[in-house]
């Protein structure tokens, strides 16, 4: 998705709730979306399910701010959407084999970057329907002019 120009289709943080989740991966331009539309195995899931692991041995908690993750709503569902956590959620994120986190935000300017992502729409921003068959249209950013969304996307090493 990286390398195909995808996300410089802007690509719209569409549901961000404060204090929990941003959602994304819907591409600006709705043919990339339908292009890498397809469903994805789930990733072994590092912490055992349940209450009483939300932490590994190590201290480390299931779905820490910066956290990474796709959005999937059952077993192997995950697709071209989403989520990064925007504070520790051990309860509610990452339980789940289609949200084992993939990656996590590395440096200060990243985590204060991730602060000043607009959450106001909440769960009111633009549905995923309309955005499936829109994209970031100009229609869509004149009803949500507040909404942030991803300009660009690279890969910086293959190797690592």
């Amino acid at each position: 998705m990286v390398e195909s120009g995808y996300f410089s289709s802007l690509v719209p943080l569409m549901r961000c709730v404060k204090n929990f989740l941003c959602q994304f991966g819907l591409a600006g331009d709705p043919a990339f979306t339908k292009k890498f539309n397809a469903n994805i195995k789930d990733d072994p899931q590092w912490l055992p399910s349940g209450p009483s692991n939300r932490e590994n041995k190590a201290g480390i908690k299931r779905f820490q701010k910066g956290y990474l993750s796709y959005a999937g709503g059952g077993k192997d569902t995950r697709n071209n959407q989403l989520f990064i956590a925007l504070a520790d959620n051990g309860q509610l994120g990452g339980g789940s084999p289609w949200e084992v986190p993939i990656g996590e935000l590395v440096g200060a300017q990243s985590y204060a970057t991730l602060d000043k992502i607009y959450t106001g729409y909440g769960e009111k921003g633009p549905s995923q329907g309309r955005l499936h068959n829109e994209g970031f249209s100009e229609a869509v950013k004149q009803e949500f002019p507040l909404l942030d969304y991803i300009t660009s996307c690279v890969v910086l090493d293959k190797t690592q």
